[in-house]
């Protein structure tokens, strides 16, 4: 039986894109991708159908959103998200498949999702629309028992005989939403989906799932030099507004910048990094002295930095909100935002906040931090 490219985008791209259910067919094979990538030039008014959403996509994070073209590289990448849903399928566990079938399927995922990295702007941005939605996709299972048995339906609608007569038949229907992480969470999948975020970065910067996989800054960092994008990741950092939920993306993203002073990055990316971390912080501590006395303690320091919750702080929670303290004896240039020092009451603030920190983590934390920061980021000579 052959599969229309229309079929695959209609069934599975645009609701990949806009939500909505997703048909998760066969595993595409390399020469049926390559027969849909021939095919392209002829499914246009899909092709634009699925532009016209992801462009509604990108109006979320900048102003003006690059002339979208869905073409062999979103394909490739679309094909790879695919065949891995697969082997979350009902129709994968009825067929009982072999290791060395699983691992076809897994080869051919992996293969798909190696697109070549790029930096340009409008790719990242055409990635993103593409796979923003990958960590909300859920399965919702329905569980079926009956007077005489009981029933499991993955991701299907179970049959009307089997739901007629409820009372008399004493039937009882349970739904259960089946979650990124039971779908795709597993050993053999991580690689795969880790390989896919690294050639959208912007996804992974603006995915607030706790199943992602590890960040790296050396494939995100030219983000932040983008001001209109860096600003879109910012604000959607920062959206939650209960104390830990709030500081979980800055969290996340300090531990990646822990995790590249380990390796040998180039010293422009950690200060870009670095900067935007600052950032972070100075929004955050800004934001609330508009709404307390001057002399206060911040609340959220107070509630995420307590002594008593030191073992249960996400990693990187502590170096997120020491780093720009620990940067003045660094590069005082990279310790504060520009300008923030022209408004004496704000200034006043920060120096508090600063203080604030440094008494709930202690002299030693700061002095081997600011060692590590030494050891990658020489200080720029005074404007």
């Amino acid at each position: 039986m052959v599969r229309e490219l229309t079929e695959f985008l209609d069934g599975f791209v645009l609701p990949l894109v806009r939500g909505g259910d997703t048909r998760v067919g066969r595993p595409i094979g390399p020469d049926e991708l390559q027969e849909f990538e021939d095919d392209l030039p002829n499914a246009s008014d899909r092709v634009v159908e699925i532009d016209e959403a992801r462009a509604r996509v990108l109006a979320e994070v900048t102003v003006t959103p690059p002339t979208l073209i869905f073409d062999r590289d979103e394909l490739a990448l679309a094909a790879a998200v695919h065949n891995l849903f697969f082997l979350a399928h009902p129709r994968a566990e009825s067929v009982g498949m072999a290791s060395t079938w699983t691992r076809r399927v897994l080869d051919s995922a992996r293969s798909y999702a190696g697109r070549p990295k790029s930096r340009r702007r409008g790719r990242v941005l055409a990635r993103h629309a593409l796979l923003h939605n990958l960590f909300r996709i859920r399965r919702t299972d329905v569980i079926l028992t009956w007077w005489t048995g009981s029933a499991t339906f993955r991701g299907q609608e179970p049959p009307s005989r089997l739901t007629a007569w409820k009372s008399v038949r004493r039937v009882r229907e349970e739904r259960r939403a089946a979650s990124f992480d039971d779908l795709l969470g597993t050993a053999e999948a991580s690689p795969v989906v880790a390989a896919l975020l690294r050639r959208s970065p912007l996804t992974h910067l603006l995915s607030r799932a706790r199943s992602a996989p590890p960040l790296h800054w050396e494939d995100a960092a030219f983000l932040l030099r983008d001001a209109e994008l860096a600003r879109a990741i910012a604000y959607d950092a920062l959206g939650p507004t209960e104390p830990r939920a709030q500081v979980a993306a800055p969290s996340r993203y300090a531990s990646a910048f822990e995790h590249m002073l380990e390796r040998s990055p180039d010293e422009d990316d950690v200060r870009a990094v670095a900067a935007f971390l600052v950032h972070l912080n100075a929004l955050l501590a800004l934001g609330e002295s508009r709404s307390r006395e001057e002399s206060a303690k911040s609340p959220l320091l107070s509630a995420v930095l307590a002594p008593e919750r030191a073992g249960q702080r996400p990693r990187g929670l502590a170096l997120f909100f020491a780093l720009p303290f620990a940067l003045e004896s660094v590069d005082p240039q990279l310790a504060k935002p520009p300008g923030l020092a022209s408004d004496e009451r704000l200034d006043r603030h920060w120096k508090r906040y600063g203080e604030q920190v440094q008494d709930a983590l202690g002299d030693a934390f700061f002095d081997t931090l600011i060692a590590r920061l030494r050891h990658h980021i020489s200080p720029l000579p005074p404007c």
